[in-house]
């Protein structure tokens, strides 16, 4: 069985014309020349669900040289047509031109920002160049060749590793919250996600629950949540937009969410002599949203904690998280009462039922290998993929420990 590849076919509008157009906006020189271009799938099967991701070495000339130069980029495009359920929700996004917006309007003030104070941490890949047509293309600079990858993937057992993760995220808050309340960025215009434009969210998630609910009870110890998840099913959608949506009322924040923040979209570069991490990156930007920081802390929760860690160590997450926000708002010059830790810790109760979702139906994929999926798993939509996910024996040994959290702070909503 072949797993789903969106690189197989390499589409046709990435072109000549459309490396010379990047590399002369990338040079400054409209006369720019690009010699030639070799594209390779950047990603395996199955890594990416929304785009065709390649590797491109491009050989050019320009103005600033008298040799051939060579550069390696990354190219994100719309996958050419793949005749698959879920790919006929993506029509109805704006995940390109949300990227786009976000690179363009807030990435190059987040890192100016940074970067004045001393940190020394870089948000994400330098863009080379974007286009919507004709059709959309995002080029990034390829920063595996200084050293980064995404192939770190036992950070989440290693707490000291899961709260450097935690920091670089408060950093990337507090600055977008800095550059808001100064004005110099209009966050709040990044305001779609899955569950605002389109039946994307709506459809997949409720076929989770559905089939979540009729494998329980071959499980065994699952009784009493059954029905309490099937009442969760029903309101899931109306909570989470207003968890989509800036927060309001007394003590309420918000800052950009990168809104995915999961492992693969998080690049580490390992210390010289290879012991710990010395720096990260954040990639995809294609869902971001102007929301409670709840978002991406719970999905740093679920992707850069251990499930032990996550159900015994969560105050002090939240308590590091905090700290590194308001150090960063100190040191960015807000004058201003920054937000508590009690008003964060109401953030994350205020937003419990999107922790109960992450940890019902979008949980027990990342730890479930996408590369096994085939195109005949995803031909029926979630039913052949809820039958490998949920038949994962770790996901049942942490399902019943945190649906007992779920159900005693009320975010299932009973």
């Amino acid at each position: 069985m072949e797993a789903v590849d969106f690189t197989k076919e390499i589409p046709t509008w990435l072109n000549q014309d459309l490396f010379d157009k990047a590399i002369q906006n990338y040079e400054s020189d409209p006369q720019a020349k690009v010699n030639s271009f070799d594209l390779v799938p950047a990603l395996q099967p199955g890594q990416n669900m929304a785009s065709a991701v390649f590797r491109g070495k491009v050989k050019f000339t320009s103005k600033y040289s008298k040799d051939e130069k060579e550069m390696s980029m990354i190219i994100k495009t719309q996958p050419v047509t793949v005749d698959l359920p879920f790919m006929a929700y993506m029509k109805d996004t704006t995940l390109f031109e949300t990227e786009i917006g976000v690179y363009t309007d807030v990435l190059g003030r987040v890192q100016e920002l940074i970067t004045s104070v001393g940190y020394k941490d870089v948000m994400a890949p330098k863009l080379i160049y974007q286009t919507m047509t004709p059709k959309p293309v995002i080029i990034l600079e390829d920063v595996s060749t200084n050293g980064f990858d995404t192939e770190i993937l036992t950070i989440h057992e290693d707490f000291e590793l899961s709260k450097l993760v935690v920091k670089y995220l408060a950093k990337f808050h507090a600055a977008t919250f800095y550059l808001q309340d100064e004005q110099k960025i209009d966050a709040s215009i990044f305001n779609s996600t899955i569950f605002q434009f389109s039946d994307m969210g709506k459809a997949l998630s409720a076929q989770a629950y559905e089939h979540f609910t009729q494998m329980m009870p071959e499980w065994g110890g699952f009784d009493k949540f059954v029905e309490p998840i099937k009442h969760f099913k029903e309101v899931f959608l109306e909570k989470n937009m207003k968890t989509y949506s800036p927060s309001s009322g007394p003590g309420a924040w918000n800052v950009l969410n990168h809104g995915d923040f999961l492992m693969k979209n998080l690049m580490y570069k390992m210390k010289k002599e290879g012991e710990g991490v010395d720096d990260l990156m954040m990639l995809d930007f294609q869902i971001c949203v102007y929301a409670s920081p709840a978002i991406d802390l719970i999905y740093t929760l679920y992707n850069f904690v251990s499930d032990e860690d996550r159900l015994t160590r969560y105050d002090e997450i939240l308590f590091t998280y905090h700290e590194q926000f308001v150090e960063a708002l100190k040191k960015f010059g807000y004058l201003k009462q920054p937000p508590s830790l009690l008003d964060l810790q109401v953030e994350m109760l205020k937003n419990g039922n999107f922790q109960a979702h992450f940890g019902l139906v979008m949980y027990p994929f990342l730890i479930f290998d996408m590369k096994t999926l085939t195109m005949e798993d995803m031909a029926d939509g979630m039913k052949g993929i809820g039958i490998k996910t949920y038949g994962n024996e770790r996901f049942h040994k942490v399902a019943k420990k945190e649906l007992e959290v779920y159900l005693m702070k009320g975010y299932l909503g009973n």
